[in-house]
C-alpha cells in the first residue's frame, strides 16, 4: 500500500519533530508499506500588531544571541537538512492547500495518515490545517490518525465542527494522550484509542543504527533544555553531588537556562541519540526529551509546570514513573530512582509498542 503521512513541523531544527516523523515512517515501512511524508513550505509567522516594548527588546536580544553563534546556527541547520535528506522520504514541497489538492500525484496514495506531534493544534500553521485533518485526496482513500496530539483542549465551536466533520471519514482515530481521547470523544462522537508516541515504535536497537558517537563520552547527567524551568538546575546539581558525574546540556535555543559543565548547541540528530545512549541520567522539560530518555531506558526526571504539562505528565504516568515528575512550582524533595521502577517501565514500554504497531496493522489491512 502507498501511504502518505502528514505531520506538523518535521523540517524545523527540533529534535522531537524530526524523530517522531522518522519513527512513524520506519514503523510503516517495517509493516511492508510504502510511505512518504508530506513536505510543506513553512508559512510566515503572523506579525503582532500590538506594539509591546518589552517584547521588542526581548526579540532583539534573542537575535543578538543567535548572531553571536552564527556559525553554530548554520551548522545546526545543515545537520537537520542532512538528516531530512538522508533519512526522511518526503514529497515535493507544497505551497498551500490549493497546490496540494490540485496535484494529480496525490491520487496515487491509497492511505492518508495524520500524526503525531501537535497535528491537531489548530492554532499552529493554519494554512495546512485541512491537510492535518486529511481533508484532501481521493474519496476512497483510507484515512486515520496515529497518536494525534493537541496542545490545548480548548477548541471553539467552529473548530469542533471542523474536526467532527473530518473524523467522519476516518477508518480509525488514535490520539497520544488519554486527556485528548476523552476530549475528542466528548464532541466528535467517534471512538478514539490512545496509542504511544511514534518514537516508541522503534526499539533502542533501532535508534542505535542511526546514532553516532557523541563528542563527549559518558557517564554524565544529560539536560535537554527547550524551555526555562527553575528546578532543572536543582535536580541536575543534586544528581551531580550524589554521583560525581558532570552535567551536559544540549540547548539549541538562544538562552542557556542552566550552567553546566559541558554545553552543546550544534548537535546533529545522530549525535543527539548518541548522547542519550551514554547518559547516566536524563533531566528534561521537553516531551520528546523525556520520551527519548525512556526509549533508552534511562532514569528520567521530567520537569514540568503545573499549567500546560499534560503531555509530559501523561507519558510518565503511562510508564509508571509519575513519582519522578518534578513540578516547577513545588518545593517537594527529589526522589531517588528505584531500579525496580525502571525494570517495570521496560515491560510497560513493550506492551505500548505492541499496541501501537497492532493499531497500525489494523488500519493498514
Amino acid at each position: 500500500m502507498k501511504t502518505l503521512t502528514i505531520t506538523l513541523f518535521h523540517h524545523t531544527t527540533n529534535y522531537g519533530a524530526a524523530l517522531q516523523a522518522y519513527a512513524l515512517q520506519q514503523a510503516i515501512k517495517k509493516l511492508g508499506h510504502e510511505n512518504d511524508i508530506l513536505d510543506t513550505v513553512p508559512t510566515s509567522k503572523r506579525k503582532n500588531k500590538n506594539f509591546v516594548p518589552m517584547q521588542v527588546v526581548r526579540t532583539l536580544y534573542l537575535k543578538y544571541l543567535f548572531l553571536k553563534r552564527k556559525k553554530k546556527v548554520v551548522t545546526l541547520k545543515q545537520h537537520f537538512s542532512n538528516f531530512h535528506n538522508e533519512y526522511l522520504q518526503l514529497t515535493r514541497p507544497y505551497r498551500d492547500m490549493v497546490d496540494l489538492r490540485t496535484d494529480p500525484n496525490i491520487k496515487n496514495y491509497n492511505c492518508l495518515i495524520t500524526g503525531s506531534d501537535q497535528v491537531w493544534n489548530l492554532s499552529t500553521n493554519p494554512a495546512f490545517i485541512d491537510s492535518r485533518l486529511l481533508l484532501f485526496g481521493p474519496d476512497n482513500c483510507i484515512r486515520f490518525s496515529y497518536a494525534a496530539s493537541i496542545e490545548e483542549l480548548n477548541y471553539n465551536e467552529h473548530k469542533k465542527e471542523l474536526v467532527r466533520n473530518a473524523l467522519k471519514d476516518f477508518k480509525g482515530v488514535s490520539v497520544r494522550e488519554e486527556s485528548a481521547r476523552r476530549y475528542i470523544e466528548s464532541f466528535a462522537h467517534v471512538k478514539c484509542k490512545r496509542v504511544i508516541d511514534p518514537v516508541f515504535l522503534l526499539s533502542k536497537e533501532d535508534w542505535m543504527k542511526i546514532a553516532c558517537k557523541p563528542r563527549l563520552q559518558g557517564p554524565y547527567i544529560l539536560c535537554y533544555q527547550v524551555l526555562r524551568n527553575k528546578r532543572m538546575r536543582e535536580v541536575a546539581y543534586l544528581l551531580k553531588k550524589k554521583t560525581g558525574y558532570p552535567i551536559v546540556s544540549i540547548c539549541n535555543s538562544a538562552i542557556r537556562w542552566i550552567k553546566s559543565d559541558y554545553s552543546f548547541f550544534d548537535v546533529s540528530i545522530e549525535e543527539f541519540l548518541g548522547f542519550y545512549n551514554q547518559a547516566a541520567y536524563v533531566v528534561s522539560a521537553s516531551f520528546h526529551g523525556v520520551a527519548m530518555g525512556l526509549v533508552f531506558d534511562k532514569p528520567v526526571y521530567a520537569m514540568v509546570k503545573e499549567v500546560r504539562a499534560n503531555r509530559i505528565k501523561e507519558i510518565m504516568n503511562i510508564m509508571g514513573l509519575q513519582k519522578y515528575v518534578v513540578l516547577e512550582e513545588s518545593k517537594s524533595n527529589i526522589p531517588e530512582y528505584n531500579l525496580t521502577d525502571l525494570h517495570q517501565m521496560k515491560g510497560i514500554k513493550e506492551k505500548e509498542r505492541s499496541s501501537g504497531i497492532e493499531f497500525l496493522k489494523t488500519m493498514l489491512s
